[in-house]
């Protein structure tokens, strides 16, 4: 119980005072061809080598695991729907920004509906949405 006070009353208290009460989660997410975030994207031809996604860590704990999941959602048959086609854990640490990236398969890009989860410590904090059309 008292675990749970804690963060009620520091938003209360933020809230009393005007301050903005800011959440730990990820900005500036960014899903694109290139690897430096270059122009965000969408949408990908099918013959894209490799889909990169950047974001910047908003106050996460140095202590705290996260996930990038590489979701097929619906690649008509080519694999199960909502199928986690890879998943990569990284260290919080002292890091401000992570970043993670997805190859080509060999036999391409299956067309189709996707998304990378962001996830905080096994809790989906964002979905991004892509596809291969």
């Amino acid at each position: 119980m008292k675990s749970a006070l804690v963060p009620a009353i520091a938003a209360l208290a933020a809230l009393s005072f005007g301050m903005p009460v800011q959440a730990a989660g990820f900005t500036n997410i960014v899903l694109s061809a290139t690897k430096d975030g270059g122009t965000p994207q969408s949408n990908f031809p099918v013959e894209t080598p490799v889909i990169y996604v950047s974001a910047d860590l908003v106050d996460i704990a140095p202590t705290s695991k996260i996930t990038f999941s590489w979701v097929s959602v619906d690649s008509h048959g080519a694999a199960p729907e909502n199928y986690t086609i890879d998943k990569v854990d990284l260290d919080v640490g002292a890091n401000n920004q992570a970043d993670s990236q997805l190859t080509k398969p060999t036999a391409g890009w299956p067309e189709g509906t996707y998304r990378v989860d962001l996830a905080i410590d096994g809790t989906v904090a964002e979905s991004v949405p892509f596809s291969i059309p």
